[in-house]
């Protein structure tokens, strides 16, 4: 256990109401996550529509988009869901009790600089924890000690990702872990385990709905897409699709993030007008020089005029 932590914990266990004292602007996603938007933000942010009363984001992995937001001064209340359903556990416990979750964090930190090898695999093959806080904590402490920040899950729904070579990863990232659970409290965060579909079903005229659902890939084996066991299909990015063009007639603000593929251009060939292309790096790919001049969407059903 890192000594500035352990103090820190101290610290804020003499806090009755943390909440008042915490700056959200630095408030960051608490798990890596392929296809993370945090290198985009500053694109993202000229697409924040100025007015919004409830804000969905129903392909939440990381959740930069909601923590970017989070620190704006915009009163909303959030509905934050993924098919996850570990990732929306962990998210749960930061929100409820996030003290709890980093005193076990903590305690798997200094296993982990103990024994990395053994640690990290008999953690990975323990599957029968039996509270929501040590379901969370396993779930953060393999993604901050994985292969990539991979989640990848056999077809069992198993997680099964190698252990990476970090030479020292961070494990509890104590003091944004309460700036994560403060931003969820704050904008009274609704958290699912939901397919898109059914999270959706409420959204009404004005709401702000941010979509990053798994890319449609350039090639056959381009990059990771299956972040649960059922993954997700061109079938599905055309679903998707229709999803955009009925919450459109519902007058929803939609933003949507996708790979810059004829797929995509096709299936949102109608808001052509309001789409944009964006150059990234995906530091998912092993080789350094693939991760380079990829092509990104943003696709959205509003005009610039009614944004912030």
């Amino acid at each position: 256990m890192r000594g500035s932590e352990n103090l820190e914990l101290q610290q804020s266990n003499r806090v009755q109401d943390y909440s008042q004292l915490v700056d959200l602007y630095h408030c960051y996603p608490f798990v890596k996550w392929a296809g993370g938007k945090s290198q985009i933000l500053s694109e993202l942010d000229f697409m924040v529509p100025s007015q919004f009363d409830r804000y969905f984001e129903p392909f939440l992995g990381g959740g930069a988009m909601f923590f970017y937001i989070s620190s704006k001064n915009i009163q909303f209340t959030s509905y934050l869901s993924d098919m996850n359903e570990e990732l929306i556990n962990a998210y749960r416990v930061v929100k409820d009790n996030v003290e709890g979750l980093i005193r076990l964090l903590l305690h798997h930190e200094a296993e982990y600089n103990n024994s990395r090898h053994e640690f990290y695999y008999r953690l990975r093959a323990n599957i029968k924890l039996v509270t929501d806080v040590e379901r969370a904590a396993r779930f953060i402490t393999l993604n901050k000690t994985c292969y990539n920040g991979l989640y990848r899950v056999n077809s069992k729904g198993i997680f099964n990702v190698p252990m990476g070579r970090y030479k020292n990863p961070m494990v509890c990232d104590s003091r944004n872990l309460r700036k994560v659970g403060t931003a969820l409290r704050k904008y009274d965060a609704k958290i699912q385990a939901l397919d898109y579909t059914d999270a959706l079903l409420s959204a009404e005229e004005g709401d702000f709905i941010y979509l990053d659902p798994p890319y449609d890939p350039l090639s056959g084996t381009a990059y990771f897409t299956h972040y649960t066991h059922n993954g997700f299909t061109e079938q599905d990015q055309m679903k998707l699709a229709k999803v955009f063009a009925t919450l459109n007639e519902r007058k929803c603000k939609v933003l949507l993030s996708n790979s810059d593929t004829q797929l995509v251009r096709n299936l949102y060939k109608d808001f052509a007008k309001y789409t944009k292309e964006l150059s990234v790096l995906r530091s998912i790919n092993s080789k350094a020089s693939r991760r380079m001049g990829h092509k990104e969407l943003l696709i959205r059903n509003y005009d610039y005029n009614t944004c912030l």
